[in-house]
């Protein structure tokens, strides 16, 4: 009896550890996206932000209108606070994602902290930001 419980504690951990280990794959990739989207929204190049947004997206072209407003109106720089991947299924990937904006040197502008969790889905074999939904803000953090 002891030998049979033990066996099947062990079946199961060696079932779940290739699982954690492609979670982690994942959560590294996704976060690899996220960072890349911020390092090119840093930059003000649209072309290379809209790059890590899906095509197919719902709010692909009012992103990229925004963005393309943003960046000729106000020096903007972005950095990822935090990313906390959430899970996935057979065609999404979620992950909660804080995101600090600010506009340095720009007087009366008050730096803010959005906390969103993020959907991320697969366009040509890599993962695209599908959309992004709004949990809270937090000014001048």
């Amino acid at each position: 009896m002891k030998s049979s419980v033990m066996l099947a504690a062990a079946l199961l951990f060696l079932a779940w550890v290739p699982e954690t280990r492609a979670d982690e794959a994942l959560a590294s990739a996704l976060a690899q996206v996220s960072k890349g989207q911020i390092e090119a929204f840093n930059r003000a190049d649209v072309d290379a932000t809209m790059a890590y947004a899906h095509t197919k997206s719902p709010t692909y072209d009012t992103t990229r209108e925004t963005i393309t407003d943003y960046f000729k109106n106000q020096k903007l720089q972005a950095e990822q606070v935090s990313f906390q991947y959430i899970g996935h299924d057979d065609e999404f990937a979620l992950a909660r994602v804080k995101v600090k904006v600010g506009s340095p040197g720009t007087e009366g502008f008050q730096p803010i902290v959005t906390d969103t969790v993020t959907l991320f889905h697969q366009e040509g074999g890599s993962w695209k930001i599908w959309d992004a939904y709004l949990l809270g803000g937090q000014l001048g953090q």
